[in-house]
């Protein structure tokens, strides 16, 4: 195989992009129906998956105890839980791509499984780190991204709603998990605790059966329709000269030779002029991306302009699946949390969203050769993600960049909470049970908070970033004064404060990207900023963990997390300059007037040309009568 050459499997049907209409291929979400059943089997996964990963400190003070080791190494088993869900994002990405929600989130459940018994198993705190912490998380991450997924797969009107619901399930998890984890402790041993844990995370398989493939909709072109109506004309027209010559005289061979000919010239003509508007369309629109109109001999325009329906891209010299146009990972806004109102590709599309999904499903061309093209033996579905989602160059845009440090930071403390809450709560004498609990109001006023940014957004257009900006310098301020919270009443308010904050800084992401970088950016953007939370994730609590160890008091590990809550903060607050601000509104917005305007030649060079044809089909006709 040549360097760069795409090479698609053969598990589904194959063809160039001049025998298919896109439009045919890719699924139309249904924004309900058996959607409402994907968000709830979404809404267990993450109650599964964030129940378990943010409940971890409810066990931090049992295997401190049991394995006598400093309370850093044994913090590096949550850390590593959950900071590995979210570094295995860009490789789940692309067998989400490749194999589908469904198989994959039942993978991810039998491997987790798998990886909890063996933790059973476990008799130093190595293996736990290896079993229950990597390997566990790696399972969390094949359930994790395909519930993310699935939900804007199945919705976009109505996507708000549904991907609201589903992501409450974190917080319903950590609710519950908390405190029954705290009475499990007490009733069975750690090694049973952790099997009933695996037997919890078994029934992630279940509910990602449930995730059904979304089959693509196929409906009669327009050009299709067209041709019906003209053949119909033709033959009443025949029928009526037949009906008026039956007296006289047959029509002569003579006849159907001109007419013939006639046919035969205005084909060639229909293909010379098609393929000469190849050459006169703006820049960016390839010849191979409207082989459809030249191989249908038809270009007629559009219903309604939409941004860049007809150049969906991929490269016409290799063969491409038709499934391909059905793989999620294709669409820009598979990440997108928010309401797709607020986006300017679906403004511009005039609402339908049909042409919205074609404007946004976007193929790579053949990749230019890179390192990539050395993954020969994965699926080109699988490097075609990995390679958008790990595209280092957008560091280069300053904005991001920003997004990204100061992301690093916050997640730096994001988890001291959930570690050592608990454990600190019990330093000042409060039962291990009502201990747990801060971590259910936690969990709770996360879903609450949640809710509650996203209707700010959508509802009340108010800014994402500002709203996340004011999140996360109240975090800061909130864990600089949990030292001073001595009291069981004190830690309550700090609990529900907190949950309020951090649900504003991680459901707001995908939008504020979408703000800032554009739409076409949003999927390479998420999938660098998921590796950084993921990095920072898993050594975050072992840090503080080690500044306990070292000071002997969780005031300095408090203190320590709302210093890098302040430093993202003050990464953030840098993105309201002007000069920033304006940058990136700019490259939103000169993206749809650029397309608007390749959109209304386009049109307006189609309809001179179907002037064209009706006046050379009326002389076509004067001449055979």
């Amino acid at each position: 195989m040549k360097s760069g050459e795409r090479n698609r499997n053969s598990s589904g049907e194959s063809t160039s992009s001049s025998e298919v209409d896109p439009g045919d291929y890719i699924p139309t979400p249904p924004d309900g129906g058996w959607g409402w059943v994907v968000v709830a089997s979404s809404f267990m996964c993450f109650v599964i998956v964030d129940g378990l990963g943010y409940s971890f400190g409810v066990l931090l003070p049992l295997w401190v105890d049991v394995f006598q080791e400093s309370r850093g190494k044994v913090s590096l088993i949550g850390s590593l839980l959950n900071g590995m869900y979210l570094c295995a994002g860009p490789i789940v990405s692309g067998l989400t791509n490749r194999f589908g929600c469904r198989a994959v989130a039942i993978a991810g459940s039998i491997f987790a499984t798998i990886a909890f018994v063996a933790s059973s198993f476990s008799n130093n705190i190595t293996v736990l780190l290896l079993t229950y912490g990597f390997l566990g998380g790696l399972g969390f991450g094949l359930i994790y991204l395909p519930a993310v997924v699935i939900v804007g797969y199945y919705f976009e009107k109505r996507r708000a709603i549904a991907t609201g619901i589903a992501v409450c399930g974190s917080g319903v998890g950590t609710f519950i998990f908390a405190p029954v984890n705290a009475i499990m402790i007490d009733a069975f041993d750690w090694r049973n605790l952790v099997m009933i844990q695996a037997a919890i995370v078994l029934n992630a398989c279940v509910f990602g059966m449930l995730m059904r493939p979304l089959e693509p909709t196929k409906k009669m072109k327009q050009y299709q329709r067209k041709a019906q109506m003209e053949n119909a004309k033709k033959k009443a027209i025949r029928g009526r000269k037949r009906n008026a010559h039956s007296d006289s005289s047959m029509p002569c061979a003579d006849d159907f030779t001109k007419l013939k000919e006639i046919k035969d010239r205005k084909e060639r003509a229909n293909e010379k002029r098609t393929i000469s508007e190849t050459s006169d369309l703006l820049n960016g629109v390839k010849a191979h991306e409207i082989h459809p109109r030249i191989e249908s001999g038809y270009a007629k325009t559009q219903p309604k302009p939409f941004l860049s329906a007809p150049r969906l891209r991929h490269d016409s010299t290799h063969h491409v699946e038709k499934t391909d146009y059905s793989r999620p990972m294709y669409r820009q806004d598979i990440f997108y949390s928010g309401s797709i109102y607020n986006i300017p590709q679906f403004k511009t599309s005039g609402s339908d969203v049909r042409e919205y999904i074609t404007s946004i499903t976007h193929i790579p061309d053949t990749p230019s050769p890179s390192c990539w093209d050395r993954c020969t033996c994965l699926p080109v579905s699988v490097v075609d993600t990995m390679k958008d989602m790990l595209d280092l160059s957008l560091l280069k845009d300053f904005s991001f960049l920003m997004i990204c440090v100061g992301n690093i930071f916050a997640m730096t403390g994001f988890y001291v909470p959930f570690s050592y809450i608990v454990d600190h709560a019990m330093q000042w004498d409060i039962p291990k049970t009502d201990a747990a609990f801060l971590l259910s109001i936690i969990g709770i006023t996360n879903t609450i908070g949640r809710i509650l940014s996203g209707l700010l957004v959508d509802i009340f257009k108010l800014n994402a970033l500002v709203i996340n900006n004011c999140a996360l310098v109240l975090s800061a301020v909130l864990l600089f004064v949990e030292p001073f919270c001595t009291s069981y009443e004190l830690l309550i308010g700090f609990a529900v404060f907190y949950g309020l904050c951090v649900a504003a800084y991680i459901s707001l992401t995908s939008i504020i990207i979408c703000d800032l970088l554009g739409l076409k950016k949003l999927t390479n953007a998420f999938g660098l900023l998921t590796l950084a939370r993921g990095i920072a994730g898993v050594y975050g609590p072992p840090v503080a963990g080690a500044v306990y160890n070292a000071t002997g008091s969780y005031d300095y590990s408090f203190w320590l997390g709302g210093l890098m809550f302040a430093l993202g903060a003050a990464c953030h607050l840098v993105l309201h300059l002007p000069c920033v601000k304006k940058k990136g509104d700019e490259s939103v917005s000169g993206e749809i007037v650029i397309a608007e305007e390749e959109d209304k030649k386009m049109v307006n060079d189609n309809e001179d040309n179907d002037e064209s044809d009706d006046n050379e089909l009326k002389k076509d006709k004067d001449e055979i009568v």
